[in-house]
């Protein structure tokens, strides 16, 4: 009898781990490994039916510098709402994100913020997520996808950062009496909707401003610093005049920096300017190496997307929304001001 008991005690025990085992996060059957940057924030005591016990995830479109720091707000915010917060990182994959939405739908989650690889990834997002709710952020979907109650927008309105860097340099040529100048543009992943507004806004506001430009270089550097740093040497070999370097984010401005400081006269040898306005981009302007960058606020829009979530569930109106669109400024950061944006 005791020998029986004995069994039925262990076979008991086993079960029980077997089934611990079957909630873990690996990757097995297809569900999303666990990015090695991302975490999960703790639940807190808050009331269920305002925040506490929510569970939301996060899908990042790719890492870097920006998106990081968005993240960190985002998870700061959820632990302090009492969200059950999941981060993971889509690595810029459009099918990796998708079944990143589909695991938490099947999971139950109540919500999903997404930072699209792709814009025009939105409907399919959409249609994974079910009956979760949904918040954009930083990368703007078509604004027909935006839902009352169901599907909002966190973000900038993109042609604002290229505006700003444009009338910047405007002003700059202005007081040198040029009107003709030579323009490198930098670009980050073309087919993405915030690299075509930041682009040809910069554009737009040179020529308004009543300059004639000659982009003698264009080339895509998908936001990163070596690949710009590296292009743009090339471009310095050309012997062309260039007059001002505009770069769709500070990451691509600080490689162009780092080419013409290691390359030639070993010197900044006209203004770069950058958009972000991240750390490392705002210690450039107050050196002097970067003239000037547009800050675009991470912890706004991270903050921002929780606000917006918890809202859509629980109903409540949403301050700041305006059709479904909620909007962060962004902000000219010079020498004159940097020290505000520097931690």
């Amino acid at each position: 009898m005791k020998k029986k008991l004995a069994a039925l005690f262990l076979a008991a025990l086993m079960m029980a781990g077997t089934l611990a085992g079957c909630g873990g996060t690996g990757n097995d059957g297809g569900a999303p490994a666990a990015d090695n940057g991302g975490s999960s924030a703790d639940a807190g005591s808050a009331d269920s039916g305002t925040s506490g016990g929510y569970r939301m995830g996060y899908s990042m479109p790719a890492r870097d510098q920006f998106q990081t720091s968005m993240q960190m707000a985002i998870e700061a915010k959820a632990k302090a709402e009492g969200i059950e917060m999941s981060v993971l990182d889509a690595n810029g994959d459009v099918a990796t994100q998708l079944s990143h939405v589909q695991t938490w739908a099947a999971d139950g989650y109540d919500a999903v913020i997404i930072g699209l690889c792709n814009n025009d990834s939105a409907a399919d997002v959409l249609a994974a997520a079910g009956d979760m709710k949904v918040v954009f952020v930083n990368r703007q979907p078509s604004l027909d996808v935006l839902k009352d109650g169901e599907v909002v927008y966190v973000g900038t309105d993109e042609t604002l950062y290229g505006t700003e860097q444009g009338n910047y340099l405007a002003d700059i040529f202005q007081e040198e009496g040029k009107t003709d100048i030579n323009v490198v543009l930098f670009m980050g992943e073309l087919g993405l909707d915030n690299v075509t507004k930041r682009t040809n806004s910069a554009k737009e506001a040179l020529a308004a401003n009543g300059l004639n430009v000659n982009y003698v270089y264009e080339a895509t550097a998908n936001w990163d610093r070596i690949t710009a740093m590296n292009l743009f040497s090339q471009f310095m070999g050309s012997g062309e005049t260039v007059d001002a370097v505009v770069c769709n984010n500070d990451e691509m401005a600080l490689g162009v920096i780092e080419a013409m400081k290691t390359t030639g006269s070993n010197e900044v040898i006209c203004p770069v300017v950058g958009i972000d306005a991240t750390d490392v981009g705002c210690a450039a302007v107050q050196s002097g190496d970067m003239a000037c960058s547009v800050f675009q606020d991470p912890v706004a829009q991270g903050e921002g997307t929780i606000t917006c979530a918890l809202g859509l569930l629980n109903g409540t109106e949403i301050e700041g929304l305006v059709d479904n669109y909620y909007n962060i400024t962004p902000q000219l950061v010079t020498q004159e001001n940097v020290a505000d944006f520097m931690k």
